[in-house]
Formats: C-alpha cells, sequence, structure tokens
C-alpha cells in the first residue's frame, strides 16, 4: 500500500509540473490572450510555433478556430490569404504549392476552376495566357 502511495504521489507531482502555465507573461500579455478567448494550453501551443498574440488574433478574425490549423497555415500564410486558399477550396499542401510558384489565392482558384492543374496554369501563364471559364 506504501509502494501505491508513493507512485500516485510521484504521478500527481508530475501531472503539476507538466500543467501549462502563464509564467513569463505579464498581466497585460496575458490579458490580451485572454481578450482573443484562448486558454493557457493554447497560447503554449502558439508560442510554441512562434506566433505572437496579434497573429493569433488575425486568425481568429477569419474565423479560424483550431489551433492546429492556425499554427499550420500560419507557419506560410497570413490569416486573410488562409482564408483565401481555404475558401477558393486548397489544402495547405496545394496552397503551398501554388503559392511557391508565385500564384495568389484568386489566380490558383481561377486556374483551378478552368480545370488547369499546377502544372498546365504555369506553362500557361508563362505564355503570357489567363483562365477561361
Amino acid at each position: 500500500m506504501r509502494i501505491l502511495s508513493v507512485a500516485f504521489g510521484l504521478l500527481l507531482l508530475v501531472a503539476c509540473s507538466s500543467t501549462p502555465t502563464w509564467d513569463g507573461m505579464s498581466e497585460s500579455e496575458i490579458a490580451a490572450w485572454k481578450e482573443i478567448g484562448v486558454n493557457v494550453e493554447q497560447v503554449q501551443t502558439y508560442v510554441r510555433a512562434g506566433m505572437s498574440q496579434p497573429q493569433v488574433k488575425e486568425f481568429i478574425d477569419q474565423k479560424f478556430t483550431d489551433p492546429a490549423q492556425i499554427t499550420s497555415w500560419g507557419q506560410t500564410f497570413t490569416a486573410f490569404d488562409a482564408r483565401g486558399w481555404i475558401d477558393s477550396g486548397f489544402d495547405l499542401t496545394a496552397a503551398k504549392d501554388w503559392a511557391a510558384n508565385k500564384f495568389s489565392f484568386e489566380e490558383a482558384a481561377a486556374w483551378a476552376s478552368a480545370d488547369f492543374d499546377l502544372d498546365g496554369a504555369k506553362k500557361n501563364r508563362d505564355k503570357g495566357l489567363t483562365p477561361v471559364k
């Protein structure tokens, strides 16, 4: 029984020590995060991803709710562009591919709606052509 009590105590100690906290943040930083409706666990996710509160707020303002989606799209795109890519029907991988080839989400959507894949769109754009619906 004593071993079980010691094991439980150690487990409790480890669990409490790994709980995310607001440590290292000023009262104003904490208030700013709370103002946009995120909890301490989400803040830790954003901070580990290198995102600031204003960046996260922009994503929330663009109707993003999932921290994983915010951090993954936020590594490459602004909140506005991420929303544009998603609303145009692109997943993150496709959006990155099109963007790496200097297509905006508007251009990519126009080419895709005209049944062009990325390679076809690049070839035709390089010829000075634009998509026709």
